[in-house]
């Protein structure tokens, strides 16, 4: 018989945090310096560092898509371009008529831009030429658009994926790997913290055994607003549409490892040098056989980004009270419910819950909410 754990005598017992200040701060109820100190779950002064951070972040974006982009003054003997890849310290720069490989000022840094990498491909740059052949990046000019997520290293700074890109072609396959509508409602919401237009495309619609099957799935997003392509490598279904979205414009094309992502781009535009590879059998997803970022040259103009498979993906600016915003269908009915903070999640009286079990919301799109909900931080 195993030993009862000895109680220490005169232990106090728990205090449970009332976390309640956060939606009040929130709702501008009450000020965050006159809350007591027992309230909080993180120092102050590192809730207020990573509030500044993101709020930098929702600045950049925001303040540089709605200003005018001037075309910059160049200095004498540096020349523009624009990043296609980043290989460890090395940047390939697209000149126009030559790609420079360069380092980069070691007076640019990230450390105060609330992300992790000073230089992102998509970015357009000023770069000074040495003797060598070889550059250097003086300048990085103002950002329009911006894909980025919670970096993995650090969790109080974001990674930039790419930037300046028009679109987001969002790539999921009907199998193998299976369909994965929490991923692709991750990344709308993605698109629309970085003002990129997103694009959803299903692939390998051939598994399917009718055409109604995913039909009736993808109606969802549909009916919200998003263009839908149904694409088949094995029978050419949608690749003709699909390439004429992609011509004359940047997109970013993203998506679970395995879903074709390569393929589709290959099928677009042959004669990409491109890595494709089998789904694995050990778990149904993707082996990752994307392995760096790279930004692509397409026929007769337009760039195409090929990024490696993500399996999560963090949101950067969007805030728990914001995330019933990118969802519009629960937003309509957010005024109904019993309670003006009502978060959609577990209270009595929810117009959003009600609507559900009547099937007048979809399932899919509630349990994403849900997921995306409790995976964001408490503190914003």
């Amino acid at each position: 018989m195993s030993k009862r754990k000895k109680i220490k005598p005169n232990r106090k017992p728990k205090i449970v945090r009332d976390q309640s200040w956060k939606q009040r701060v929130l709702r501008g109820e009450v000020r965050e310096v006159d809350l007591p100190e027992m309230e909080r779950i993180l120092p102050r002064s590192r809730e207020e560092d990573l509030i500044r951070r993101r709020m930098r972040i929702e600045q950049e974006i925001q303040g540089q898509v709605e200003a005018q982009i001037e075309e910059p003054e160049i200095p004498a003997g540096w020349q523009q371009g624009t990043v296609i890849q980043i290989s460890t310290s090395i940047y390939h720069v697209d000149l126009g008529q030559e790609v420079l490989l360069c380092g980069a000022r070691g007076s640019l840094t990230a450390s105060e831009t609330g992300y992790t990498n000073v230089v992102a491909v998509g970015d357009r740059v000023l770069v000074s030429v040495g003797k060598a052949g070889h550059g250097v990046i003086e300048r990085v000019l103002p950002r329009q658009t911006i894909l980025a997520r919670p970096d993995v290293f650090n969790e109080d700074k974001s990674q930039i994926i790419v930037a300046n890109v028009n679109q987001l072609l969002i790539v999921a396959s009907w199998e193998e790997p299976p369909l994965w509508l929490e991923l692709v409602d991750r990344y709308l919401i993605a698109a629309a913290e970085g003002h990129l237009t997103p694009l959803i495309c299903l692939n390998k619609t051939d598994l399917a055994e009718q055409e109604q099957d995913y039909q009736e799935v993808m109606e969802i997003y549909q009916d919200l607003g998003y263009q839908i392509f149904y694409t088949s490598i094995v029978t050419g279904q949608g690749i003709a549409e699909l390439r004429a979205q992609l011509i004359n414009r940047s997109t970013a094309v993203v998506g679970l490892s395995g879903t074709g992502k390569s393929s589709l781009l290959m099928a677009v535009q042959p004669g990409l040098e491109l890595r494709v590879g089998e789904v694995s059998g050990y778990d149904g997803t993707g082996r990752h056989t994307t392995t760096q970022i790279s930004l692509l040259r397409l026929d007769p103009s337009g760039y195409v980004v090929d990024t490696p498979g993500i399996r999560e993906l963090g949101l950067i600016t969007t805030r728990r009270h914001e995330l019933v915003l990118h969802f519009p269908e629960i937003a309509a009915l957010s005024g109904q419910c019993r309670f003006s903070n009502c978060s959609h999640t577990h209270e009595p009286d929810c117009a959003v819950i009600a609507a559900v079990e009547k099937n007048k919301i979809p399932v899919s799109r509630y349990e994403s909410y849900l997921i995306i909900y409790e995976s964001m931080p408490e503190y914003y």
